[in-house]
């Protein structure tokens, strides 16, 4: 854990260079693990997306549990079940949103599920101190010192001085190619234009994969709570 008390800046007018795109999208269930399907089907559609350096494909979370409903444990033939306000997230550089619109109307086949994409809407990023992501990669993943030095060193890379870093759970992700574990990470008390930067950059790899990729958060709260992104 690093810990370090800092001033907040205020005043920041946030660059629109790097945005989110919402596709509304039909879906009712999808495996737990399906970043590796999901990343597949898009890059048919969109083949430029791999070579992106700051493009990502947000995994689809859907509902937090609660109302009755709990989130299913991470096993392999686990089920998401999607309502119909769930979203499918781009992360794109503003030159490639006209390129994105030969998503709209696709039909991706998932491992068998089937997801039809709609219309989006543009999603600026959010400027706030607080940010989170549900999984960064790294070779050190294991071992939260070296683990936290790593990231340090690659936010350092980017101008990002982090003062507050949290590391919460680990998880793993399947691919052809094998496994690998991931780990939740939540930054706070960042400089408005830092947390923009992560946000537009992300931080290690596998962003298609949906590491890497930093979301506003609420608050301090608990690093293994997650925030709905529907």
């Amino acid at each position: 854990m690093l810990w370090q008390e800092k001033s907040d800046p205020s005043n920041y007018v946030v660059p629109d260079d790097v945005v989110d795109l919402s596709f509304q999208m039909e879906c009712r269930e999808l495996p737990l693990d399906h970043a590796w399907a999901l990343c597949s089907a898009i890059e048919t559609a969109l083949p430029w997306i791999s070579i992106e350096p700051d493009a990502g494909i947000h995994s689809i979370y859907g509902a937090a549990s609660g109302n009755g409903w709990e989130r299913p444990p991470e096993q392999p033939d686990s089920l998401l079940q999607l309502s119909r306000r769930t979203r499918l997230y781009l992360r794109l550089p503003k030159h490639r949103l006209k390129d994105a619109e030969a998503l709209v109307g696709s039909n991706l086949d998932l491992d068998g599920f089937q997801l039809k994409v709609g219309n989006f809407q543009i999603k600026p990023l959010v400027p706030t101190n607080t940010v989170f992501s549900r999984s960064v990669r790294s070779e050190n993943i294991e071992d939260e010192d070296v683990f936290t030095d790593e990231l340090v060193g690659h936010l350092e890379r980017h101008g990002i001085e982090a003062s507050k870093l949290l590391c919460g759970l680990s998880h793993k992700l399947h691919t052809p190619e094998g496994s690998f574990t991931a780990r939740s990470v939540l930054l706070a008390d960042l400089e408005l234009s830092q947390s923009i930067t992560l946000q537009q950059r992300g931080l290690g790899l596998s962003r298609t994969l949906g590491c890497g990729i930093f979301l506003p958060h609420k608050s301090l709260a608990a690093v293994g709570t997650e925030q709905d992104n529907e």
